[in-house]
């Protein structure tokens, strides 16, 4: 299976989903004009990926800003993951939610997230210097 590569741009994050690795970054803003047509390659990449039974997932997600249409496709994809847990609890997931220190909007929707989904979440406070 190959990974999947998509750029950052100006309103949508980098996405480096890694097939070999399971490591499934996605880095930037996402605010896209069109959040569903800029998700569903990660969904059906995702769908893809979890047919295979990876041993290890872990989803890096370090974004500075999403809009609501993103938190939900965002939420999407942690559902989906959810879902093999649930199916495969032997599997190693892993999300790994960063923020900036000062940035409390994104530390409170990344414990939203895990309240809503109950996967195992790793926060990580990024310090700028």
């Amino acid at each position: 299976m190959n990974s999947l590569i998509v750029e950052n741009k100006q309103n949508s994050p980098l996405v480096n989903f890694n097939a070999e690795t399971g490591v499934l970054q996605i880095v930037g803003r996402s605010i896209p004009e069109h959040p569903v047509k800029f998700y569903q390659p990660l969904e059906d990449w995702l769908d893809d990926f979890l047919k295979t039974n990876p041993t290890s997932v872990k989803l890096h997600i370090f974004l500075d800003y999403l809009n609501t249409h993103s938190t939900e496709c965002i939420l999407l994809l942690l559902k989906k993951t959810k879902s093999f847990l649930v199916n495969h609890p032997t599997s190693n997931v892993l999300v790994e939610w960063l923020y900036e220190e000062d940035d409390e909007d994104m530390e409170d929707l990344g414990k939203d997230l895990k309240s809503i989904t109950v996967l195992p979440f790793q926060f990580e406070k990024i310090i700028e210097e």
